[in-house]
């Protein structure tokens, strides 16, 4: 007789080559390669090059960091690991190929307060919890007209006013005035 039960899907880099970030005792370890590596100082050089390939396709990131106090240079990579792959979930932070993946929450114990949240990390908290990578997105257009909006992430009209409508439900904010104001606020737009 077959077990109905769903049984729990492994992690990244447990038995792929995909890898999975995550913070133990405020230190970045990962699974790769059937391993784990325990300390940012032990992780793959070809993983940290991935990661720092990755950053350069992020200059809001980038200059989240070079803004951030009392953050070397040596630290720079660290932080952005941590910021945005903190967190352990099913889903591959890189994946087996090679892709780099942005789907986890990670409360890293700075949100709401962070002036750099939505920016480095990828998700904001907000009143009602958080706000997908996706939702991020349309935020950062939130001054152009909707059709504009749709037209520059190739996505409709409609699922655009559905995330707007979705970002206001969960920030508590009335309008696109008050949303642009919020992401001026949190340096999302300049």
């Amino acid at each position: 007789m077959l077990n109905n039960r769903k049984h729990p899907k492994l992690y990244a880099g447990i038995a792929d080559k995909g890898v999975e970030f995550f913070i133990n005792r405020n230190d970045i370890w990962c699974f790769h390669a059937g391993k784990i590596y325990k300390g940012y100082e032990n992780i793959p050089e070809h993983i940290i090059e991935m990661v720092r390939q990755d950053m350069l396709k992020h200059p809001e990131a980038l200059k989240s960091l070079a803004e951030w106090e009392n953050l070397s240079e040596d630290d720079y990579v660290r932080q952005y690991i941590y910021c945005r792959f903190g967190g352990m979930d099913e889903e591959p932070d890189i994946d087996k190929e090679g892709k780099i993946n942005y789907t986890e929450y990670f409360d890293c114990g700075l949100r709401g307060k962070c002036k750099y949240e939505g920016r480095l990390c990828c998700t904001i908290k907000v009143d009602q919890g958080h706000l997908t990578k996706t939702e991020l997105k349309v935020l950062k257009r939130i001054t152009l007209l909707d059709k504009e909006i749709a037209s520059e992430l190739y996505v409709s009209i409609d699922t655009i006013s559905s995330h707007l409508q979705s970002i206001r439900a969960k920030t508590g904010l009335a309008n696109k005035v008050e949303l642009a104001v919020f992401a001026h606020k949190k340096g999302l737009i300049e």
